[in-house]
């Protein structure tokens, strides 16, 4: 399924002076559509606005690239694509901008102070095994949910 490119019309209105984050999800989990993401972190970049996108339900199914994309910050977890649940991550661009996070919690100081406590080792390398076996599978993964959702749009439209 092709973006919508009329959300980039009615997102540019919307955007003030005050406007410091535009945030989206990629790709909806209930009916698939995908967002103009390319476009939207263009518009982002022109007015000076940090943007994040929730890649969640799109890492795995369509190539996703930060830097082609525009996306400052990114978020996923590992278990939409089979991987282990309770971990996920965060991507935060480290240049052009620099982007700065506070900590959640304050503590011992672990991951340059942005975290406290033991990592989930097991889980980091369920998630970044998960990834792999996706990009891997991406072409023929797609192909099974494009052919989903347009079943399920026919049985939609479907007046009999």
């Amino acid at each position: 399924m092709r973006p919508d490119l009329s959300i980039c019309k009615r997102l540019r209105d919307a955007l003030t002076d005050r406007t410091i984050l535009i945030s989206i999800m990629a790709a909806n989990n209930e009916i698939g559509i995908l967002q103009p993401t390319k476009e939207i972190g263009r518009l982002a970049k022109e007015r000076g606005i940090l943007f994040h996108s929730d890649a969640t339900q799109a890492v795995g199914k369509i190539p996703l690239n930060v830097e082609d994309m525009g996306i400052d910050l990114l978020s996923l977890t590992a278990h939409k694509i089979y991987g282990p649940k309770g971990i996920g991550a965060l991507y935060v661009r480290a240049t052009k901008p620099r982007v700065k996070i506070t900590a959640q919690i304050d503590g011992g100081g672990h991951e340059r102070g942005m975290r406290s406590g033991t990592l989930n080792v097991p889980g980091i390398v369920g998630l970044g095994k998960a990834a792999e076996l996706a990009q891997q599978e991406m072409g023929a993964e797609a192909e099974r949910l494009i052919a989903l959702r347009e079943r399920l749009k026919a049985g939609l439209s479907r007046t009999d």
